[in-house]
């Protein structure tokens, strides 16, 4: 019913006996290859497969076990509930890049692997783990891989050779001739080295962009899941800007989805992107549920923000940066504080930092004073459509500091903030920080930033007294 091969320098009879007993199948065999050097892994994992007298075959290093028993028994039922896929592995990725480093990009990574070496153990969880479910993925890598015989259309590349690419050249040569690729999470797998690249490495990858180049990149797009929109709920618009960071997107936008309020759209402008992969990302999100993306010419965040807030139709507005995350709640909460007094705009709350800084930043108590004398609203703050109207909008000219003119501006037209005290707001920081981002010229630049503010307030008060 299943085959389980590996390749090795010697073989030890203990870790075959260990396969066959946490296999948990009856009828197996085990091919174990030994190997001495004289032979690449492509080349040994081809003997396997002929060898092999099941059609379901997992291959597999021999740096490695199985947390539970019985896996024999759920790769098997993985491939009879799910008939069409070819291929599975424990880890693998949506996005292949031009490069060939297929971990470019890790939000598009899956999959659940343990390390263990000495006495140090970690997990490199690439994603959530869904059970039983599969995620499609373009290729699997090679730690461990569970395959169809009668569903792949090539075997290994045994043009490969050596212990690099075979893994990427077989399911990615699959991959492209049709055969579906995916990866499990109900078997968990500790491996107990760690992969490394080497000079073999990269000359493999070059052979392997010349082979390939031209079919990369590729994307497999990401679906979100929307829920049914509950009665009664109001429209809410994620005002989302973006600019060629698009690696963030998908836990930006899961975290969305995520909500337990369901009545929203998000508007995703494009300013003027000229990066591959987010002007990719965002052509595969075309016509997703809840999402809307717009395309236009780079004019800055500010005039983003404002067509992406004015093209929306909701009756609440969240602003959201493609690269932050909100928790569960923040919707609902926002909502609910603004229809018991539509006076108040914004709403905001405690601020999760995470990445290069981390943390929880407390937020102060809503006031005039406190108000004038600096930010410490954060930009992700709900206000109503009535307060956007009433005022300017984004202050297009500033360079820094408009979410903050922005609240200055609601205050003067007679709007209240109000505090949510829980750290719904997750702030991203990425190494990009501190290079000439429009956040470390605001940061540079602060007292002409709050002096301007200060400047158009006293304006705005002294035409509205004339």
């Amino acid at each position: 019913m299943i085959t389980i091969g590996y390749c090795t320098k010697k073989i030890d009879p203990t870790f075959k006996e260990y396969i066959e007993k946490s296999c948990g199948v009856h009828k197996m065999e085990v091919i174990p290859f030994e190997n001495p050097g004289t032979h690449s892994l492509s080349e040994a994992y081809n003997i396997i497969l002929e060898k092999a007298t099941n059609d379901i075959v997992v291959l597999c290093h021999d740096d490695l076990y199985f947390e539970k028993k019985n896996w024999g028994n759920k790769i098997l039922k993985l491939f009879k509930r799910n008939p069409e896929y070819g291929i599975l592995g424990v880890a693998g990725t949506k996005f292949f890049p031009k490069s060939a480093r297929w971990w470019e990009i890790t939000e598009e990574m899956l999959g659940v692997v343990n390390h263990q070496q000495g006495e140090k153990k970690w997990t490199n969880q690439y994603s959530e783990s869904k059970g039983s479910k599969l995620d499609d993925t373009v290729i699997v890598d090679g730690l461990f891989i569970a395959l169809n015989k009668t569903k792949i259309k090539h075997t290994f590349d045994e043009s490969f050779d050596g212990f690099h690419f075979y893994d990427l050249g077989f399911s990615f040569k699959n991959y492209i001739s049709g055969v579906k690729i995916g990866v499990f999470y109900d078997v968990r797998i500790t491996h107990l080295s760690i992969g490394e690249t080497n000079n073999k490495w990269e000359s493999n990858r070059l052979k392997f962009l010349s082979m390939y180049e031209d079919k990369l990149p590729i994307l497999i797009p990401t679906k979100f899941n929307k829920k049914p929109i509950k009665k009664g709920e109001p429209l809410v618009t994620l005002a989302m800007p973006i600019y060629n960071y698009a690696k963030r997107l998908n836990p930006t936008l899961q975290s969305v989805y995520n909500q337990d309020y369901t009545n929203f759209e998000i508007t995703l402008v494009n300013d003027g992107s000229d990066d591959q992969y987010c002007l990719m990302k965002l052509d595969s999100l075309e016509g997703q549920e809840g999402i809307r993306i717009i395309h236009k010419e780079n004019t800055g965040v500010s005039d983003t923000r404002n067509v992406a807030v004015r093209e929306g139709k909701g009756e609440y507005i969240l602003p959201l940066d493609a690269d932050d995350m909100i928790y569960p709640g923040y919707l609902k909460m926002g909502v609910n504080l603004i229809k018991k007094n539509p006076k108040i705009s914004p709403v905001y709350c405690d601020t999760v930092h995470v990445g290069e800084m981390q943390g929880l930043e407390k937020r102060p108590e809503w006031s005039k004073e406190r108000l004038l004398q600096g930010p410490f609203i954060v930009n992700s703050s709900m206000y109503s459509r009535e307060a956007y109207e009433s005022v300017e909008g984004y202050n297009t000219e500033m360079k820094g500091w408009v979410d903050y003119d922005l609240w200055v501006q609601m205050m003067d037209a007679g709007f209240i903030g109000k505090r949510i005290p829980k750290g719904l707001f997750i702030y991203f920081h990425h190494e990009s920080e501190g290079k000439g981002s429009v956040s470390t010229s605001a940061r540079q630049n602060m007292g002409e930033l709050h002096k301007t503010v200060l400047e158009r307030h006293n304006n705005r008060n002294k035409k509205n007294n004339d």
